[in-house]
């Protein structure tokens, strides 16, 4: 019986260390190795450039911050030259921006993040549901977690057709993704899960423009940009304008930029240099040497930052901004995304020392902006972003089930083969 109780304890304790281990190696990126060593702005510029230039097929613009301050800036084209100064479409990158002015409202007293969002529709309302529909809230939007199911998505409109309007819009979207409903509605209940949900800042928008008096564009302008000085970014396409960055597709052909109804969601049209300033003002001030303009209190600022939504117990959301990965102080590395067909857009920060990249890129299929900003991240925290746990956690678990059973079987083995030597020294 003792040597039973050895063998499962064991067992047990072998089955243990061997999953744990390989949670702490894939979640605490032991294994990932950093393109420059930390600290090495310069080093890593080089070594991003390179793998930059490897990879990027139409055009390409990153700028590095350190402490807030322009570090560095990079550009390549197959084309037409880029800039700081060039406009690009950056998709869901707008919701940060959205998320942001929000959260000037909610500094202003215009609304509360925790009070029902009907209090504040007059034009639209979600549509009845099973489940209970006051406790959709801005909080529960601005995270995905209200319990919005529509999955968008949004594809836009081609220049010349008419622009869907948006209460027509949350209704049902005519740009949906393809076998997507369209339709924003309370599928699940509110705060029980995360699902990604266009729909959800559409909503956000009307808010604002309800709460304002105004189009969304109109309070986008008072609430963000004319303060923070960004001159350069508005919702509007103007296709002739010099400094529009070229929109290339697949083989380098030229695609068209869409209109789009869902302006919070994914309609903004931005430079690297008004995301600079953008960006800035997401430092809490105590980080900063040069505090620059400043549109929220480092109290909201925080707020934003703490976690809302899960996904296998990681954090993933906070009020408006992506967690993607954990820094030296129990914080978050922070920002935002946004992809479209051969497009895509990547911000993030570090708010522990206000270092940050800012990514903007067309014409690779795969999402370039984001992998720069990945190793951007595991080069500032030495640990993966959710990107990287999201493609390395099924491996581990694959991995700790195999071993687990590998484990289970030597184990069984061993005692068997133990039991069957015992039996040959002491006959019955």
């Amino acid at each position: 019986m003792k040597r039973f109780i050895i063998w499962m304890i064991t067992t047990v304790v072998a089955v243990v260390v061997w999953s744990a281990a390989n949670f702490f190696v894939t979640t605490e990126g032991w294994t990932l190795k950093r393109l420059a060593p930390a600290g090495d702005v310069q080093a890593f510029e080089r070594a991003l450039t390179a793998q930059a230039q490897q990879q990027f097929k139409g055009n390409l613009i990153y700028a590095l911050l350190s402490n807030g301050k322009q570090v560095a800036v990079q550009s390549m084209s197959k084309g037409k030259p880029v800039d700081e100064h060039s406009r690009f479409g950056v998709a869901s990158l707008s919701k940060w921006v959205t998320a942001t002015a929000v959260m000037v409202l909610v500094e202003q007293g215009k609304v509360n993040l925790d009070t029902p969002v009907s209090k504040y529709l007059t034009r639209w309302q979600l549509p009845p549901s099973e489940f209970d529909n006051e406790q959709v809230t801005l909080r529960r939007l601005l995270s995905h977690t209200a319990g919005i199911t529509d999955g968008l998505g949004h594809n836009g409109f081609a220049p010349g057709e008419p622009v869907q309007p948006l209460v027509e819009h949350l209704t049902r979207a005519n740009d949906a993704d393809p076998g997507k409903s369209g339709k924003v509605q309370v599928g699940m209940a509110p705060g029980t899960k995360w699902m990604y949900s266009g729909g959800s800042y559409n909503i956000i928008q009307m808010i604002i423009e309800e709460v304002c008096g105004c189009s969304y564009a109109q309070a986008m302008q008072q609430l963000v940009f004319a303060p923070l000085g960004m001159i350069s970014t508005d919702f509007t396409v103007k296709r002739d304008a010099p400094e529009l960055a070229t929109y290339f597709g697949a083989n380098q052909q030229p695609r068209v930029y869409p209109n789009y109804t869902s302006l919070a969601a994914t309609g903004l049209y931005t430079t690297v240099s008004d995301l600079i300033r953008f960006t800035r003002s997401q430092i809490p001030a105590r980080v900063l040497d040069e505090p620059g303009t400043r549109l929220l209190t480092d109290n909201t600022l925080d707020t934003m930052r703490t976690p809302i939504a899960q996904v296998e117990g990681l954090d993933i959301w906070g009020a408006g901004v992506m967690l993607f990965a954990p820094t030296n102080s129990d914080d978050y590395v922070i920002g935002h995304g946004g992809q479209s067909p051969y497009l895509n857009a990547s911000v993030r920060l570090n708010p522990d020392n206000g270092d940050a990249i800012i990514a903007m890129q067309t014409g690779n299929q795969e999402a370039l902006a984001s992998d720069l900003a990945t190793h951007w991240t595991t080069w500032q925290t030495g640990k993966p972003d959710m990107y990287i746990l999201n493609n390395s956690v099924p491996a581990m678990l694959l991995r700790i089930v195999v071993g687990s059973g590998v484990i289970m079987l030597l184990a069984i083995t061993w005692g068997v083969v133990g039991y069957t030597r015992r039996s040959r020294r002491h006959p019955a």
